[in-house]
């Protein structure tokens, strides 16, 4: 194919360009838009469509560069020395395109049908004021069919009836939400995607009737088989031929197979297939009959083990065009559209012909003179079809081997037919991102028969060789370890294991890292502002990159261990973060009309982030009147900030909060890092977020919480949470995914250790060149050798990354007893081939036989990071002196504004600290006040208050002492050691905060099914990785005794409270539906005296509120996880209670006086109950719970305190006292 020129460049003519990785494929647009503009097209009549909006938003600063760069050098290639100076005329329509890049027609395809439809929705046939919805909200429409249709559906019942009904309808929602967002419908009489119709088995010519399948399904023993006629038949023909033998030299004949078929009960295997095999023997020597027979009865075998899933996939394919019909035909009268729905509405209005030329068509031809399609391997048929149709001049760039997101829909198939429409194209050859070294490296491993597709597999990648630049001044310097150049590809020794390939890749970060002589690091690579010249390394210049996240622990431990500091991109609980918490709290300030009243608290809430720098104990300096002045600097600084959100200029206005708070500069010391790396990349997720979906700063926020809430559901796997570049230097650990379109100088790939993942369908997959949808054999095995093909893809991406250094394993997981595994075949054989024919650019990579990591941490600490902040500037620390006189200026300053809080001031308290001031000696003058009435109250100094004395009249409804129990817990945490303190604790908070009670208790009967459940399993590691414990060191253990927490705390008997007293009954908490209980219930209370002005009001957050019908009446309850060791290991009724008392007092008040007040809005007065705060005390509370986590069992109360009030006079006696300690100060005391 003909190397890409700008001259041969006929924009008469329709295009596609096949861009290799490294080829400088955005450059190449840029040049094309140039010439688009010189021939006199303007910029906002070239239509750009890529990939992601962050993608979009980099196209449009090149562009604006290129423009830049074209009136400068008044070329529109500077590097072409033949080229003429554009005249006058032609550069003055380059300031007019440099006057409108920032309206540039640059969009995702989402963003060009949401624009398409805006502005033309007459023509479209579609409504004006169209509101977005996730797809995903399809789940509401699935659980009214499983509720109201489906009652009376034989297939739906029959499911329910042999399957947990939970279990089922959980299967059914996911089965029908996943089938929701691949199937587009039809369109006319034929179906976009079609669906495969359901599948049908055949017992030698007979097929199997669903009356058949459900008895299959129902058996339990083998004599219930033979009531199915196929299969009675099949066995009288057997006994026909007693004495045939399996094989010739077999003991086994058929009667021995009849009689153990007659054995088999439901659970078992049917029969052995080694002792009754399928062979040439059988196949030759039986009657024809007899061996007819016996494959029913194979097939028999493999169907009792997927009968169950064959029904109910059967069930999803008949149902899924309803459920879609309808789900459209609602968006529809509620005026709703998803991301899907655009480009569906686009292709139907812009392919509709039945009423002459197209309305849509011919506005967007008018609108659009060019369309340039970036990224054009991963576009699919739906797309081509629009652009096809609306552009007789396309221009296309992308590049087959880089198509690796078809979970995405993006289809390679699509883009081979739409070459092959367009018929003319050209290549770029040439690799600018490289040194020559890697360039032939990986020109090596992708001939032969890397991308040779597997039996069965259509051909859809023709590899080309790239080529290095001819230019010397744009040939890189290959690498050089002290001083000598090496070879670039480093391959581990054969059949290594992923630890110890792991452990050898971070001792190379190490070693080249080192400085050699406190000016140079030992690996130096060339430099990108010069790149035939060198520069040193940083822990930034490498990328592990996995397939998986699961690929990324065992490298993530080793540089644990050896102190190399590292970032992963794709943590799957970013969002449940500190990071997330501040973000939310800076976008709410922002959001902030003002700061007066209640939107106080909002400021107060933004200045103790990292951001603003006020540690949390110093929060009364935050509430103090120094922020109340409107030209404040931190007031100032937010109300910039939200100019620019106002103006929609988000973008800037994020870089406007790191310039101005220069949080970045604060995090970059070793230890914060990692909290960096999370600032960044939640910020940019949510500058993207605005963009996308068009929103404002409150639907950010909710967004944001909701993602905190549930973070398991916020991986991307297309990477649009991960920044395009890092300012803190650590290792940089992603998904393949996320790397496409980066490069680094180093790229560790860590990938395919993990193997493939099986699907459970519905699965895509092509039918002669047609895209189909099904759950079928055929679907299934069709798709699974489209991905092996787009796994040979993924790895392409993974080794084009590195510009200097690639870094490869040889893993014992990709051979069997057969020799290599089939998925791995490309992999072996490509790096194989490489050692044969270019040993010259390998290097063995070592495995460690001494694994040190607590040297490597030393010399990391020591020749690493103590010359890197010598040479850059950074790490100067303040001496003792300094730091003291700091201190103590900061907290004369804050005794100063300490004394100008007036009485308007609005403060805040929390359960937290107002415990603190209980036990403590406090003066309680905080200046006059006035009371109700108007009459001045004069304070004294109050005496010490201890925490029990708070609720004296609190009725203990605990389960009395048992001495048939054993109280003394006997679990040995100290042998496993197992982890104490906040970070364990809110480790183990979280895991019961995830736990699905009911579901939990359905999934897990005894104990011995929690310890043997991987989502159990795998919830606790991630809590306790997200609190940064070292599970990995004692993973079995650990997550043996957090599952026995678990599980014991959830079977625990409660006993039952109605308002003031305790029934004789008892519960557990996996009796509870999810959608009776809610985790982590914030309150805020009004704690002010009755007057206009809200002066004081307490907040916190409750970590269980549950609900339960106690003789007709609904009672709401409140429980406390609770992680505290007692003494001696011993948890008693008394000991239980001795430790409420003198911890929780406060807490439990506070906590069961708040719920009395939301309960009001319910059942209080103008509710059609019209109840008084005591009737709604005795009527719906449902009592106070601890449950002390470490000292439960399973289907006792051991460790579980509860209680009431004897009535709602003495709970809100006791929330008067607590309000006493809202009126006592805590003074700063300056210090002399």
């Amino acid at each position: 194919m003909e190397n890409f020129s700008l001259q041969k460049f006929d924009p008469s003519k329709s295009l596609f360009i096949e861009a290799s990785a490294g080829t400088g494929k955005t450059y190449t647009i840029q040049l094309m838009v140039a010439k688009l503009i010189s021939l006199g097209t303007p910029l906002k009549k070239i239509l750009i469509v890529t990939y992601t909006e962050k993608a979009a938003g980099e196209l449009k600063d090149r562009i604006r560069k290129k423009i830049d760069e074209v009136l400068i050098s008044k070329k529109l290639d500077k590097t072409n020395e033949s080229e003429k100076e554009l005249d006058s005329e032609t550069l003055a329509l380059f300031s007019k395109a440099y006057q409108d890049v920032d309206n540039a027609a640059i969009f995702t395809i989402h963003s060009f049908c949401q624009k398409a439809l805006k502005e033309y929705a007459y023509d479209a046939g579609r409504p004006f004021d169209m509101s977005m919805i996730d797809d995903a909200e399809v789940e509401n429409l699935i659980e009214q069919f499983i509720r109201d249709r489906w009652s009376d559906n034989s297939d739906f019942q029959f499911l329910i009836k042999h399957d947990s009904a939970q279990a089922i309808t959980r299967k059914i929602t996911e089965g029908l939400k996943s089938i929701t967002n691949i199937y587009k419908g039809s369109e006319g009489n034929r179906e976009i995607i079609p669906l495969d119709k359901p599948e049908e088995i055949a017992i030698g010519e007979t097929i199997l009737s669903t009356e058949d399948l459900h008895a299959i399904a129902a058996v339990s023993k083998f004599d219930e088989i033979l009531v199915i006629p196929a299969f009675n038949e099949a066995y009288a023909t057997l006994e026909k031929y007693p004495s045939e033998k399996f094989s010739k030299t077999s003991k086994n004949c058929i009667e021995d197979f009849l009689n153990i078929l007659k054995q088999w009960q439901k659970g078992s295997s049917l029969f052995s297939a080694v002792s009754f095999k399928d062979n040439e023997f059988i196949r030759t020597n039986w009657p024809a009959d007899a061996y007819e027979a016996f494959i029913a009865f194979k097939n028999l075998k493999d169907l009792l083990g997927s009968i169950n899933s064959f029904l109910l996939n059967k069930f999803l394919i008949t149902q899924a065009a309803n459920v879609f019909d309808e789900w459209q035909s609602y968006k529809t009268e509620m005026k709703y559209q998803s991301f899907n729905d655009m480009i569906l509405s686009v292709h139907r209005a812009a392919l509709e012909t039945s009423k002459g030329e197209s309305l849509l068509k011919t506005r967007l031809r008018a609108q659009y003179a060019y369309a340039i399609i970036d990224e054009f391997q991963d576009t699919n048929q739906l797309q081509w079809d629009i652009f096809s149709a609306v552009f007789d001049k396309i221009f296309v760039v992308g590049d087959p081997k880089q198509s690796i997101y078809s979970f995405q829909s993006a289809d390679v198939n699509v883009y081979q037919k739409a070459i092959h429409e367009i018929k003319n194209g050209m290549s770029l050859q040439t690799n600018f991102r490289s040194t020559t070294g890697i360039i032939n490296g990986c020109n090596e491993l992708f001939k032969g028969d890397f991308f040779t597709p597997n039996e069965g597999a259509t051909k859809l990648v023709d590899f080309e060789p790239s080529l290095p630049p001819q230019n010397s001044s744009q040939i890189k310097a290959p690498p050089q370890i002290n001083g000598k150049e090496i070879a670039p590809i480093w391959i581990s020794d054969e059949d290594i294991n992923e630890v110890d390939f792991a452990r050898a890749a971070v001792q190379k970060i190490v070693d080249w890292c080192t400085f050699i002589d406190d000016k140079k690091t030992a690996l130096q690579v060339f430099d990108k502002k010069d790149c035939t010249k060198y520069r040193n390394v940083t822990f930034k210049d490498f990328a592990v990159l996995a397939r998986s996240r699961a690929e990324m622990d065992s490298i993530e431990d080793a540089m644990r261990s050896a102190g190399v500091p590292f970032s992963r991109y794709k943590d799957s609980n970013l969002f449940s973060c500190r990071e997330c918490a501040e973000w939310i709290a800076i976008f709410k300030a922002i959001d902030a009309p003002d700061y007066s009243a209640w939107n106080r608290r909002l400021l107060s809430e933004a200045l103790i982030t990292d951001f603003f720098r006020i540690a949390k104990q110093d929060i009364h300096y935050a509430e103090s009147s120094a922020f109340d002045d409107p030209n404040n600097s931190v007031r100032l600084q937010l109300n910039a900030w939200r100019e620019l959100a106002q103006r929609r200029r988000y973008a800037e206005m994020l870089e406007r909060i790191y310039g101005d708070t220069q949080v970045e500069e604060r995090l970059t010391e070793i230890s914060r890092l990692q909290n960096l790396a999370r600032l960044r990349q939640i910020g940019n997720y949510a500058i993207e977020y605005l963009y996308n979906h068009n929103c404002s700063i409150e639907d950010l926020v909710r967004h944001l919480e909701a993602l905190a809430n549930y973070s398991d559901n916020a991986d991307d796997e297309d990477g649009n949470l991960v920044e395009k570049s890092s300012d803190y230097d650590a290792v940089q650990v992603m998904t393949i995914h996320a790397s496409k379109g980066l490069e680094f100088p180093v790229v560790i790939s860590v990938a395919g250790f993990k193997g493939k993942r099986p699907g459970t369908g519905p699965f895509l997959y092509h039918d002669n060149d047609e895209i189909r949808l099904g759950f079928s054999e055929k679907a299934k095995t069709t798709r699974e050798r489209e991905e092996l093909e787009e796994w040979k893809r993924l790895f392409y991406v993974d080794f084009t990354r590195a510009s200097s250094i690639l870094m490869l394993p040889r893993y014992e997981k990709w051979k069997n007893t057969k020799g290599v595994k089939e998925e791995y075949r490309f992999l072996e054989g490509s790096i194989r081939g490489l050692l044969e024919t270019a040993p010259q650019l390998t290097t063995h990579l070592p495995k460690i036989e001494n694994w040190n990591p607590q040297q490597l941490s030393e010399t990391v600490k020591e020749r690493i990071l103590k010359p890197f902040n010598a040479l850059s500037g950074i790490g100067n620390t303040l001496t003792a002196d300094e730091i003291k006189n700091n201190i103590t200026n900061q907290k004369t300053e804050m005794v100063r504004l300490q004394q100008k809080l007036t009485d308007a001031s609005i403060m805040q308290y929390s359960y937290s600290s107002l415990s603190g001031k209980a036990d403590s000696v406090v003066d309680t003058d905080e200046g006059d006040r006035l009371n109700p009435e108007g009459a001045e109250i004069a304070t004294a100094r109050t005496p010490i208050v201890q925490i029990r004395d708070i609720d004296t009249e609190a009725h203990d409804c605990t389960i009395a002492f048992d001495e048939s129990l054993d109280y003394q817990t006997h679990l040995n945490e100290t042998a496993q050691r197992f982890p104490r303190g906040s970070h364990a604790g809110n480790a183990l908070h979280r895991i019961f905060e995830r736990t699905k009670f009911h579901q939990f208790g359905l999934e897990n009967k005894t104990l011995e099914n929690a310890l043997a459940n991987p989502q159990t399993r795998n919830i606790i590691e991630e809590e306790f990785k997200r609190e940064s414990l070292p599970i990995w060191n004692h993973r079995d253990s650990w997550i043996d005794i957090a599952t026995r927490y678990t599980w014991n705390t959830q079977n625990a008997r409660l006993p039952e409270i109605a308002g003031s007293s305790k029934t004789t009954d008892t519960f557990a908490l996996i009796d509870i539906p999810e959608s009776d209980h809610k985790p982590e219930v914030q309150f805020n209370q009004n704690a002010s005296d009755e007057s206009d002005l809200l002066k004081r009001f307490c907040k916190g957050f409750i970590d269980l509120l549950f609900v339960r019908s106690v003789n007709g009446k609904k009672r709401y309850s409140i429980l406390d996880w609770k992680s505290d060791l007692l003494e001696n290991n011993t948890y008693t009724p008394e000991a239980l209670k001795e430790k409420v008392d003198n911890d929780y007092s406060i807490q439990r008040v506070l906590y069961s006086y708040c719920l009395i007040q939301w309960l009001k809005q319910f059942y209080g007065e103008g509710t059609a109950e019209n109840l008084s705060e005591a009737e709604i005390f005795e009527q719906h509370f449902g009592g106070i719970y601890y449950a002390f986590i470490r000292g439960t069992e399973g289907n006792t109360p051991k460790g579980i305190y509860a209680q009431t009030w004897n009535s709602f006079a003495d709970l809100e006696r006791a929330y008067q006292k607590i309000k006493d300690l809202m009126v006592k100060p805590s003074h700063i005391k300056e210090e002399n």
